[in-house]
């Protein structure tokens, strides 16, 4: 496996031919990455017949009545909410994760967010991906094919853009455009 940069920060854009549901065409936060493996949020499907950010609310008695998607961040612990929002806002609760992302875990960022004091910029996300030690690396490095892909993974550095900027389909194509364009950077 060749060194890499802690990824945590990053987007992942998966391989075009990755086929695995629920990541095929995903691009995912990395939230955290050490020595006990990394975790990602998959930021670009929005759920579908499932419930939205009204129903969450709700159900935890926060009024609230903007239809806003909550998105499928992975299939550890699907029934918890983290938040991803810009650094305008924080709490206890809060983790930075680059410049201008945090995500939030509390049910005060969604209270902030009801309240109109809140984040300017935010997704909801319901779970969240893991990797064990070193396997997320080896799936960039190409060291694990994946489906007989080398390096299903490419990453670029998260910005508030590339996250809040798009969502679905157009997202995963933005990411992988950004992505070519910075390694093409590199070359010259």
């Amino acid at each position: 496996m060749e060194d890499i940069i802690n990824l945590k920060g990053h987007l992942l854009s998966a391989h075009p031919r990755r086929s695995d549901n629920p990541l095929k065409k995903g691009v995912l936060l990395v939230i955290d990455q050490d020595l006990t493996g990394s975790v990602g949020l998959q930021i670009n499907k929005p759920m579908t017949n499932h419930p939205n950010l009204v129903t969450v609310m709700q159900s935890l008695g926060i009024n609230y009545s903007e239809d806003i998607p909550i998105y499928f961040g992975g299939t550890e612990n699907a029934n918890r909410i983290i938040v991803v929002h810009s650094n305008d806002w924080s709490s206890p609760g809060t983790t930075k994760i680059t410049e201008d992302i945090s995500i939030s875990n509390d049910v005060s960022v969604l209270t902030a967010i009801a309240a109109n004091q809140g984040p300017s910029k935010f997704r909801a996300v319901a779970g969240y991906t893991r990797w064990l030690p070193g396997h997320l690396e080896s799936e960039i490095d190409g060291e694990l094919p994946y489906n007989d892909i080398s390096r299903s993974w490419i990453h670029i550095p998260a910005s508030s853009e590339l996250i809040f900027g798009s969502s679905g389909i157009d997202q995963w194509h933005y990411v992988l455009e950004q992505s070519a364009k910075a390694q093409i950077a590199t070359w010259f």
